[in-house]
């Protein structure tokens, strides 16, 4: 749906006035510049269900296509819940790394010393 304002052209100086003023009596056959400029804002309905009746009855025409925003958002936190538990563990095998390339201390060490 759009919205649409009908304008017509203004004078900015004397020069176009007087021939705005000569167009409106029919002294001249230019008349008056309109153009048409789209104000508001656009839209698009997307029906989801159409039942038989106002709010309720069969459904005669439902969107397959429609995803609700309650499901975008439990997926998004669902990834982010992912993302979450590949950190964790891959801190758990960083350490688990770590621990394993330890240099084991080796007792004749201390003996040149």
């Amino acid at each position: 749906m759009r919205n649409y304002q009908i304008q017509e052209a203004q004078a900015t100086n004397a020069k176009e006035e007087a021939e705005l003023l000569k167009a409106e009596r029919g002294t001249e056959g230019a008349g008056l510049q309109t153009s048409l400029i789209e104000i508001g804002p656009r839209f698009v309905l997307d029906p989801i269900r159409i039942f038989s009746g106002s709010f309720w009855g069969q459904t005669i025409y439902q969107n397959q296509d429609f995803v609700s925003p309650s499901n975008i958002r439990a997926d998004r936190l669902r990834h982010k819940g992912g993302e979450y538990k590949a950190r964790k563990e891959s801190q758990i095998a960083r350490k688990r790394r770590k621990e394993e390339l330890a240099v084991e201390e080796d007792p004749l060490d201390s003996v040149f010393r």
